[in-house]
């Protein structure tokens, strides 16, 4: 590494380049690129950040569908839309959260740690 620092500094037209000093302050506290060393981390934040997110789709779609067949005013087109809006709501939570089952066994089954679940 040190190699690469003197071949810039030989570039540089006598202009000072500091060379840089191993410093105590790059931790995973404070700085924040240093908390997402490994796929495992990542995935521990996102993963509940999805499930929020797919609550918030769920509510919305479930509370459209249901303002959709309030003010249907009897219309058989509008309550069939909505009615397939609500069963496509539900069977979406219904598969994030079987896939979650899913991973949660298979990795129960193999003795794999999987510390995001």
């Amino acid at each position: 590494m040190s190699y690469l620092f003197e071949l810039i500094r030989s570039f540089s037209f006598g202009a000072a380049i500091p060379t840089p000093i191993p410093s105590p302050f790059i931790n995973p506290t404070t700085f924040p690129a240093a908390r997402f060393a490994d796929v495992n981390t990542l995935l521990g934040i996102l993963t509940p950040l999805v499930y929020i997110v797919a609550a918030f789709v769920f509510g919305s779609m479930l509370i459209s569908a249901a303002y959709t067949i309030i003010t249907a005013g009897g219309d058989k087109d509008k309550i069939a839309k909505s009615r397939s809006t609500a069963t496509f709501a539900v069977l979406g939570i219904v598969v994030i959260l079987l896939a979650s089952l899913i991973v949660s066994i298979l990795g129960f089954v193999t003795d794999i740690n999987i510390p995001f679940l």
